[in-house]
C-alpha cells in the first residue's frame, strides 16, 4: 500500500511539473499581465508578484522574442519556463525593456541565437537560468547607472559557464575570473586580473571609472571581446589573446582616455579595436593579425594615438573615419590591402615613422590638413594615394614629405579633388611610375622637390637641383627634382626610430670589434627588421634583435632586399649559431637552441672586420 501511494505521489509531481506548450508571451503594459499572456497568479505587488510559470514557449519563424515584457511597473516573476526557437539575430528568447522589479529564475533557453536581453530596466533579479545559445547569452543595455542596477547571480550560465555581474564595486581586485560573461557596471577603481572567456559573451565595462583589465584571455566571444562604454580612464594591458570575436576584439564607445597596451588582437570578425566618439585614446605596442580592420577610429573621436603597432594580414591596418587629430606612428604593416585608410570625414591626421611593406596601398587618404612624413613604403601597388572622391570629399592642404617609397608600381597619386597638397623631399625609388597628379597641388613649395631614382636630367649650375622639371600624368610637375639623396636624414620608417647601441664582438681567437647596431626590442621592431629597406640604405645597417626570454623562433627574408648574416646569442652573449640568409628567400633560419639575441648584418660585413665564424657578444645592450 505504501508503495502504491509513493507511485501516485511521483505521478502527481511529474504531472504538475510538466510544461504546457504555447507561443510567445508578449506584455506591453501592466494591463497585459493576463491569463491569455501566460499569467497564472499574483496581483503585481512586490509581495504578490504576477507569476508566469512553467511554460514551454516555442518561437515561430518571423517572431523576434519568446517572452517579451516591456513598459511595465508591476512586479512579476518568470519561473521555470523553457524557450526554444528564437532564431532571429535581431531578437532574443527573453526580452525585458523599460521595466522594473521583475525576476527571471530557473528558466532554460535552447535552440536560439540570443538568450536574454535586458534593456533600460531597473532592479531585475536574474538567477538559476541556463542560456544555451548560438549567439549572445546575456546582454544588459542602458544609458544610466540605474539601468544596470540588477541582481544577476553567478548561478546563471551561458553555455554552461557562469555569469559574473558586478555593480557598484569600488577599490577592489578580482582575480582569475573564468566565466561566460563578465559585467562591471557603475564601478570605480576596480582591477580585473586574469579573466578568461571562451565562447561566452565577453567583458563589458559600463558607466565606470578607473577600471583596469590585466592579463585577460578572450576567445570566440559572441559579440565584442571587451566593450568599454562611457567608462573614462579604462586600461587594458598585457592581454596576449583577444581573438575570434564575432564583432570587435575591443570596442571603446564614449570613453575618453582609454589606454590599450601590450595586447594581441587576432582574427576578430569586424575590427580588432574600434574607437567611437572617444577622445585621447592611446593604443600602443599591440599586435593585430587577420582582422578585417586592425583599428578603426570613428564617431568624431579626437586625438587618438596608435603607436608601435604590429599589423599583419589585416585587410586594412588602420581606418580613420570621422575624427580629428588621429596619429599613426612607429607602426609596422605587411600584407594588407591598405595599411592606413583615411576617409573624408577625418581632419588633421598624422602618419609618421611607419613601415608599410607588401601592401596594395601604403596610405590611402581623402582627409584634409594631414601630415605624412618619414614613412617607408615598399612593394606597394601605390605608395601614397589621394583617391578620387567623386565629390564626396575635397582633400585640402595636406603635406607629404620625407617619405621613402621603394619598389612601388606607382609611388604617388593625387586625384581630381585634391588641392593644396605640398609634396617635397621624398625619395621615389625603383618605381614603374613616379607619380600622377590630376588635382591642383604644390610640388617643391620651398624650392626643393623630390629625388627620383630614374631622373636623367642635368644640373648645369651645380645647385643640387635638376635643370629639367618632371611632368606627371594629369598635368602636375615637379619643378625642382633633387640630384642626390644626401639630404635625407637617417633611415625611414620603424628602423629609423630604433635606438643605437655600440656592441663589442669577440671571435674564438680573441679578436674584438666594436659595431654600431640598431636595437629591435619591441614586437613591431623585431617584426619589421630589414623588411623594405632599400639595398643602398641597408649596406651600413646592423640590427640586434632582443627577446625578453629565450625563444626558438626562426627568421625569414621575405621583403628583405639584400643578403644578411645572422648570429644567435644566449642571454650571456655566448655563441649559439650562425647563418647566411639569401635576399627575399622563402627559407627560414634559426638556431639549434633557444636564443635571447640575434644580430643581423649585411652578408660579409663580419668577415670584413676580420672576425671568425664563432662570435660572442661582450657588451649587451
Amino acid at each position: 500500500m505504501r508503495r502504491a501511494i509513493g507511485v501516485l505521489l511521483v505521478g502527481l509531481v511529474f504531472a504538475m511539473g510538466a510544461a504546457a506548450e504555447r507561443g510567445p508571451i508578449v506584455i506591453f503594459s501592466d494591463a497585459d499581465f493576463t491569463a491569455e499572456n501566460g499569467v497564472i497568479g499574483g496581483t503585481g505587488t512586490p509581495g504578490d508578484p504576477y507569476l508566469i510559470v512553467g511554460w514551454q514557449v516555442r518561437v515561430s519563424s518571423g517572431d523576434l522574442y519568446g517572452i517579451r515584457i516591456e513598459g511595465t511597473t508591476a512586479s512579476f516573476v518568470v519561473r521555470g519556463c523553457m524557450v526554444t526557437g528564437a532564431m532571429d539575430t535581431r531578437g532574443a528568447a527573453i526580452y525585458l525593456a523599460n521595466t522594473s522589479g521583475g525576476t527571471v529564475e530557473d528558466c532554460t533557453v535552447t535552440d536560439s541565437i540570443n538568450g536574454m536581453l535586458i534593456r533600460t530596466s531597473r532592479d531585475i533579479t536574474v538567477r538559476d537560468n541556463f542560456l544555451g545559445v548560438r549567439g549572445i547569452g546575456l546582454q544588459v543595455l542602458g544609458l544610466e547607472k540605474e539601468h544596470f542596477r540588477h541582481a544577476v547571480e553567478p548561478t546563471n550560465t551561458v553555455n554552461g559557464q557562469e555569469v559574473r555581474y558586478y555593480y557598484g564595486l569600488s577599490n577592489q581586485t578580482l582575480e582569475d575570473v573564468a566565466a561566460g560573461y563578465i559585467m562591471l557596471a557603475a564601478c570605480r577603481d576596480v582591477t580585473l586580473r586574469g579573466a578568461k572567456i571562451d565562447r561566452g559573451d565577453g567583458i563589458m565595462i559600463v558607466l565606470s571609472e578607473g577600471v583596469r583589465i590585466e592579463n585577460a584571455d578572450i576567445s570566440r566571444a559572441q559579440g565584442n571581446g571587451i566593450l568599454i562604454f562611457s567608462s573614462p580612464g579604462t586600461v587594458v594591458v598585457n592581454s596576449p589573446r583577444i581573438a575570434n570575436c564575432t564583432q570587435a576584439g575591443i570596442s571603446v564607445l564614449l570613453s575618453d582616455g582609454v589606454h590599450i597596451e601590450n595586447c594581441g588582437v587576432y582574427a576578430n570578425q569586424i575590427e580588432g579595436i574600434v574607437v567611437n566618439g572617444s577622445d585621447g585614446v592611446v593604443i600602443r605596442n599591440n599586435v593585430f593579425a587577420a582582422n578585417p580592420v586592425g583599428v578603426r577610429i570613428t564617431g568624431g573621436a579626437q586625438d587618438t594615438l596608435i603607436q608601435q603597432g604590429l599589423f599583419y594580414q589585416n585587410r586594412h591596418g588602420v581606418e580613420i573615419e570621422t575624427s580629428r587629430g588621429a596619429v599613426v606612428e612607429l607602426c609596422a604593416f605587411t600584407e594588407s590591402d591598405v595599411a592606413v585608410f583615411i576617409e573624408g570625414g577625418a581632419s588633421h591626421p598624422r602618419v609618421a615613422y611607419s613601415s608599410m611593406v607588401q601592401v596594395g596601398y601604403g596610405i590611402s587618404s581623402v582627409a584634409s590638413y594631414g601630415l605624412y612624413e618619414r614613412n617607408l613604403i615598399a612593394r606597394a601597388n601605390i605608395g601614397i594615394i589621394f583617391e578620387e572622391a567623386y565629390s564626396q570629399a575635397t582633400p585640402t592642404d595636406n603635406v607629404v614629405r620625407h617619405n621613402v617609397l621603394y619598389r612601388c608600381t606607382d609611388s604617388l597619386y593625387f586625384g581630381t579633388e585634391t588641392t593644396g597638397t605640398q609634396i617635397y623631399e621624398n625619395i621615389l625609388w625603383g618605381h614603374s611610375r613616379a607619380a600622377r597628379d590630376l588635382g591642383k597641388n604644390t610640388w617643391a613649395p620651398y624650392g626643393r622637390g623630390n629625388w627620383y631614382s630614374d631622373y636623367a636630367g642635368r644640373d648645369a649650375d651645380g645647385d643640387g637641383i635638376g635643370d629639367l622639371p618632371i611632368p606627371f600624368g594629369g598635368g602636375g610637375q615637379d619643378p625642382a627634382p633633387l640630384m642626390d639623396r644626401g639630404f635625407y636624414p637617417g633611415l625611414p620608417g620603424v628602423v629609423g626610430t630604433m635606438h643605437d647601441r655600440v656592441l663589442t664582438l669577440e671571435d674564438a681567437s680573441g679578436k674584438r670589434v666594436s659595431l654600431s647596431a640598431r636595437v629591435a626590442a619591441l614586437p613591431h621592431e623585431r617584426f619589421i627588421g630589414f623588411q623594405g629597406i632599400p639595398v643602398e640604405m641597408g649596406k651600413d645597417l646592423a640590427i640586434l634583435f632582443v627577446f625578453e626570454e629565450p625563444v626558438p623562433s626562426q627568421f625569414h627574408m621575405k621583403n628583405v632586399f639584400l643578403p644578411l648574416d645572422i648570429v644567435f646569442f644566449a642571454v650571456d652573449g655566448a655563441f649559439l649559431g650562425r647563418n647566411t640568409m639569401e635576399a627575399d628567400s622563402k627559407d627560414l633560419y634559426g638556431a639549434a637552441d633557444p636564443f635571447t639575441m640575434a644580430l643581423e648584418v649585411p652578408a660579409g660585413v663580419l668577415a670584413e672586420h676580420g672576425l671568425g665564424r664563432e662570435i660572442r657578444l661582450i657588451a649587451n645592450p
